[in-house]
């Protein structure tokens, strides 16, 4: 009978160090706004933007996580600013369109929030991995090609820092102001593109 019993308490140990020991999972999705900030010429063609995006993290130690996400940003150009610059032989009476700019991009990084007694947990976040950039066809109103579609695949990183409102134990939103550095040596730019993003997005967390 002794024995029974400190079979069953060991076990019991046992089951509730390994379910205390399962990390914790949080998927991430999230809307919000970019702004397009370098290289010269194309900031001022370019109109602010939309991020969109999907993450998953895994809980290494406290408060620290792996995060895998993926994120689509898309800028559109303006066709009257286009117009107006000194190097396109584009009159001001002439429709230019097309001309957008995406980023698709696949990145792995951390996160860490700092947790505290209150709903609102600070973080901070960052990472590197892989950037599509394609500019889209531009087109004036005669039907002449300004330039093809150009895509390129380089590497990138980006740093945040935001704040996540825990709703209860599964849920939460999050606030996050994020900046993007994409390496384009590809495009002959003299700068790196760079832009500015805030999302707004919800947790679940497992």
């Amino acid at each position: 009978m002794r024995r029974t019993a400190a079979l069953l308490i060991v076990l019991g140990l046992v089951f509730s160090t390994r379910v205390s020991a399962q990390p914790a999972v949080s998927v991430r999705g999230n809307v919000g706004a970019a702004f397009f900030q370098s290289p010269e010429g194309l900031n001022t063609v370019l109109n602010s933007g939309v991020d969109l995006g999907l993450e998953a993290g895994v809980e290494v130690y406290n408060g620290l996580e792996i995060v895998l996400q993926g994120n689509f940003d898309r800028f559109t150009q303006n066709g009257d600013t286009y117009a107006l610059l000194p190097d396109t032989d584009v009159s001001v009476e002439e429709e230019v369109e097309g001309g957008d700019l995406n980023v698709l991009n696949g990145t792995v990084g951390v996160r860490y929030t700092l947790k505290n007694q209150s709903d609102a947990h600070p973080y901070v976040a960052g990472g590197v991995g892989l950037y599509r950039t394609a500019f889209a066809e531009t087109r004036v109103s005669q039907g002449k090609e300004l330039r093809s579609e150009f895509v390129t695949t380089e590497r990138g990183f980006h740093v945040a820092v935001g704040s996540n409102f825990r709703i209860d134990e599964t849920y939460g939103v999050f606030f996050e102001p994020r900046y993007v550095f994409v390496s384009a040596d590809g495009l002959d730019l003299q700068t790196r593109i760079r832009y500015v993003t805030v999302r707004l997005g919800v947790e679940v967390q497992f």
